[in-house]
């Protein structure tokens, strides 16, 4: 085996381990009804993915999607109600995405408004302030959505379903990635770890780019490109240390890698 192989599949397998160490998430389910099956379904896909996940039902969810029901599907018991929430640390500490497949129109308001009165929104608010990335099923709260249209839940004034749509527009401009339910793991693939295989087409029209020219990235290379705004960019053989790919994570910073020949 050459240099360039052995280095291959040092990389790779350096790689594949810290995406392992980083499949950790928080799934909440609100009390929307809209979409639940295919949300379900996409949780599923995760959990077979190797995704660690902590499932918790609001109080409003827990008699829609019951604990029991989850568990049927989704095939583990690691499953909580808000009643049994003591502290919210555990829900959000040491975890890459938060996910939320049932966003209900009520929850959807009040995180717009910067509303933390009970467990989910100063959940969802901790993971706003925090730059966790934040993914959520738009099927029971976006008005103009399909699901709600084949229920003729969409033919009420037109200023109280455009003021709904105004606060979708608000959650986005927060950060939040609304998607289709049945698109919850295709998106999470695609947008939760910060950094790629290749640079992205037009990445730097986005933000300035930072060339790393080190054989290891570390958390104060992070820190600075943070503190410019912009994003990382490697050579194909440049190794992320645990601790940079996590600080990467929670700051936002993206890293995107060469591929070899670049």
């Amino acid at each position: 085996m050459g240099a360039h192989s052995i280095l291959d599949s040092f990389v790779e397998e350096v790689i594949r381990r810290l995406q392992k160490r980083t499949k950790k998430a928080t799934v909440l389910f609100t009390g929307g009804y809209g979409g639940f099956q295919e949300a379900l379904e996409q949780i599923h896909l995760l959990q077979n993915d190797g995704w660690d996940l902590k499932i918790v039902l609001s109080n409003s969810a827990e008699y829609v999607p019951t604990p029991q029901l989850i568990s049927d599907k989704v095939g583990t018991a690691n499953i909580f109600v808000e009643k049994d929430i003591k502290e919210l640390r555990p829900l959000y500490e040491g975890i890459s995405v938060f996910l939320v497949p049932t966003l209900t129109i009520n929850t959807m308001v009040k995180i717009s408004l910067g509303i933390a009165d009970n467990m989910v929104t100063n959940l969802a608010s901790h993971m706003l302030m925090s730059g966790i990335p934040f993914i959520a099923a738009k099927d029971a709260c976006d008005v103009s959505h399909v699901s709600r249209q084949q229920l003729g839940l969409n033919k009420g004034q037109q200023a109280y379903l455009h003021k709904m749509s105004d606060y979708l527009g608000v959650l986005e401009s927060y950060g939040v990635k609304l998607v289709d339910a049945k698109d919850l793991f295709q998106t999470v693939q695609h947008n939760v770890f910060t950094f790629s295989q290749q640079v992205e087409k037009g990445v730097e029209k986005k933000r300035p780019i930072i060339s790393v020219k080190k054989k290891i990235v570390t958390r104060e290379d992070v820190v600075e490109a943070k503190r410019k705004e912009a994003t990382i960019q490697l050579p194909y053989a440049t190794i992320i240390s645990p601790l940079a790919l996590d600080t990467a994570k929670e700051l936002g910073v993206q890293i995107v890698q060469e591929n070899e020949g670049r």
